[in-house]
């Protein structure tokens, strides 16, 4: 049964959320457990339960309802990896039982971190502060637009900064400048920058000379179901109006109007005065920061451990834990849910919105932990 447990680099890690099992499993004979594992298993897990590569997981204090669930998948069918399609085939419920048994069994494993807690969110900050100087030549300090049609970058969703700015890159969103000046960043530069614009909050800003505030409030009922109440907005692919530049609002609102811009959506349609009143209504809301300022990894591990890390006696049975879990092996299974290479719906959707920064950060904060 080498590599046996291997095939847990292809089960769902982080596949939450699912309801317990209403089967149970044998009674688990540690010893025996011990033996199969010593003999097939520590070529790739040791006798630790520390995966040895990336591809990998760490098994140790594991729940072992989980080990169990992913044995049976693999020996079903229902995860597909032929050679363990074959190991298991022919292992008895008590061997797989046992195997669970032993691996849940051991102590957790020292934290083999990377790099000291927070390092990396402190240096993916800095570096994304750096990439954004070629942008506040004309959207302001941090992302604070002060020029007449230029918008703020500040509190903008991250994955929306992201988009744009890689369409800008591209030449499918019009403008050359833009294009030449971006020609030589990375995707990681654009991630870095867009999470350090996103981390930045923006004073309130005057009344503008047009436009009435008030008239646009009431006129703003029909653009908050997708921009938000107030225009902060909470959907990664839809951007904030609130604190945004006057004027640049009035043009981007008639462009969208008179079909000089595509949208997925259809947007009402208004007048120019609306528009004036609705630029004047947004610009003098707040807009904070969409996201943590230094990508704090636990600040964004709290969704996961909902269902990783819930109170005492709240766990289900048939989830992993991912404290301690080796840092490489998080990072890949979080990329592959992404991708939707890994089944789990409700993954794919919290997944979809992470950048490879934000996967960074989760994953070091939990092999740390």
């Amino acid at each position: 049964m080498k590599n046996i447990l291997l095939g847990l680099a292809a089960l769902t890690l982080l596949a939450a959320c699912s309801k317990e099992p209403e089967s149970t499993t044998p009674a688990v004979d540690i010893a025996a457990g011990k033996a199969i594992a010593e003999a097939d298993c520590s070529d790739c897990h040791g006798m630790d339960g520390r995966g040895l590569t990336a591809e990998i997981p760490h098994l140790t204090a594991q729940p072992a309802q989980y080990l169990v669930e992913a044995m049976h998948a693999y020996r079903d069918g229902g995860r597909l990896h032929a050679a363990l399609q074959d190991m298991t085939t022919g292992m008895s419920e008590a061997d797989i039982a046992n195997i669970a048994g032993y691996y849940a069994s051991l102590p957790p494993l020292e934290p083999f971190a990377v790099q000291p807690a927070g390092t990396g969110d402190a240096t993916a900050y800095a570096e994304g502060a750096a990439v954004a100087t070629l942008c506040e030549e004309c959207h302001g300090e941090k992302g604070i637009s002060s020029t007449e049609g230029v918008p703020s970058l500040a509190g903008q969703q991250p994955a929306y900064l992201i988009a744009a700015t890689q369409e800008y890159k591209s030449g499918t969103r019009g403008h050359q400048d833009k294009g030449d000046m971006l020609e030589g960043l990375g995707g990681i530069d654009i991630e870095k920058m867009a999470m350090y614009f996103a981390s930045q909050t923006a004073p309130v800003r005057e009344a503008p000379p047009l436009g009435d505030p008030d008239a646009g409030k009431a006129a703003s009922a029909s653009c908050g179901k997708c921009h938000g109440a107030d225009g902060v907005s909470h959907e990664p692919m839809v951007p904030s109006l609130a604190g945004q530049e006057p004027v640049y609002l009035v043009n981007a609102i008639k462009a969208y109007r008179d079909n000089e811009r595509h949208s997925d959506s259809t947007m009402p349609a208004k007048t120019d005065e609306q528009i004036q009143d609705l630029a004047a209504y947004y610009s003098t809301q707040q807009i904070e920061a969409s996201v943590e300022g230094q990508l704090s990894g636990k600040e964004m591990a709290a969704k996961c451990d909902r269902c990783h890390n819930p109170p005492s006696g709240q766990r289900k049975l048939n989830i992993p834990v991912l404290s301690g879990q080796s840092h490489d092996y998080l990072v890949k299974a979080m990329k592959e849910y992404r991708r939707e290479d890994r089944e789990n719906s409700m993954m794919h959707k919290m997944s979809t919105r992470y950048s490879d920064e934000m996967i960074e950060a989760i994953a070091t904060y939990y092999a740390n932990l």
